[in-house]
């Protein structure tokens, strides 16, 4: 069966508005939460920058559902053993399952803090490097050492730890760093749909967990979407304007000014911002919508809100869509 999430975009709502509507999602519906995790945000008109981490702390006092971040960046912007602290902390406090995404990261995480924006190849390194840090340190109960070409590690012990680790997710939308999950992930996270995922992405994962001696039906596949409803489109679909920016692959560019992001966006013809959000004005369409997704092998289906009313799409999943699927 499929799960529903709710995407919660600290690039769009205040720390404090997300709490209350990640409680609303909960109380319609949505099984987990997932946060973003950025210095930066996509865009600049109306936008604000949450610190996940902070955020995250607060939410496991006021949200009974599993939580997690979509996703926080293997970079210099945060050392592994850090997040490895911060994540088993999490988990100890939350009384459900805490998930830390991870991705390569994006310019906007790393260039503001007067961090180099490397290549790709060195960015994968990075990410691994991070994964085989985490994993020491939440399965080592002694004293862990690790010295790679981008982190070291030096005498390192988490002394508190919860009963069970949290679970890492791997983000991506290509190949090369998909196949990381098999490794190292309980899960997998892409904004790619059709046949980049059936066909290049997934194919990847199930292979390289087959090697690591894996069953790839135990690995979970999210896709992050990002939805608008109203009774009316046309104001349904201005109400996307904000990420417009994700229709012009500004993922892997090195961008990291808002405003010249938010300028990006501008480009965005109308055939890519309807191929790229799910836009609707009938709780039937959410919902086939929804089901095409779950047709292509995603076990869950986190939806970021930008509608013009958030609490009305919030409601409408909870009485008609959710119960549908």
């Amino acid at each position: 069966m499929v799960r529903i999430d709710y995407m919660a975009h600290q690039e769009q709502y205040s720390p404090s508005q997300l709490l209350e509507y990640s409680e609303l999602a909960a109380a319609n519906g949505y099984d987990l939460v997932w946060t973003s995790d950025h210095f930066h945000p996509w865009f600049h008109t109306n936008a604000e920058a949450g610190f996940a981490w902070s955020w995250l702390g607060a939410a496991t006092e006021r949200i009974d559902v599993p939580i997690g971040t979509c996703v926080t960046p293997a970079g210099e912007h945060y050392h592994p053993a850090l997040m490895a602290q911060a994540f088993a902390t999490l988990q100890e406090m939350h009384d459900e399952r805490v998930i830390l995404g991870l991705s390569t990261g994006e310019a906007m995480n790393e260039k503001p803090m007067g961090h180099e924006w490397p290549d790709y190849p060195v960015r994968r390194d990075r990410l691994e490097e991070t994964l085989e840090i985490i994993h020491g340190l939440w399965e080592n109960e002694g004293f862990y050492n690790y010295e790679g070409e981008h982190y070291e590690v030096d005498d390192a012990r988490l002394y508190t730890m919860p009963d069970e680790r949290p679970e890492v997710q791997i983000a991506a939308n290509g190949p090369s760093t998909a196949s990381l999950t098999g490794a190292y992930g309980d899960g997998f996270i892409t904004v790619k749909t059709g046949e980049e995922y059936t066909e290049r992405m997934y194919p990847a994962i199930r292979r390289y967990a087959e090697e690591a001696g894996r069953d790839p039906e135990s690995i979970e596949t999210t896709l992050l979407v990002i939805a608008s409803y109203d009774d009316d489109r046309e104001r349904a679909r201005e109400a996307t304007r904000p990420w417009w920016a994700t229709t012009q692959n500004v993922f892997d560019r090195a961008m990291a000014n808002p405003k010249q992001i938010e300028k990006e966006g501008e480009k965005a013809t109308p055939e890519q911002v309807e191929e790229k959000f799910l836009i609707a004005d009938d709780p039937s369409e959410i919902a086939a919508q929804l089901e095409e997704y779950v047709e292509m092998g995603f076990d869950r289906i986190a939806l970021g809100n930008t509608s013009p009313d958030p609490e009305r799409l919030f409601e409408v999943m909870g009485d008609e869509v959710i119960p549908s699927l």
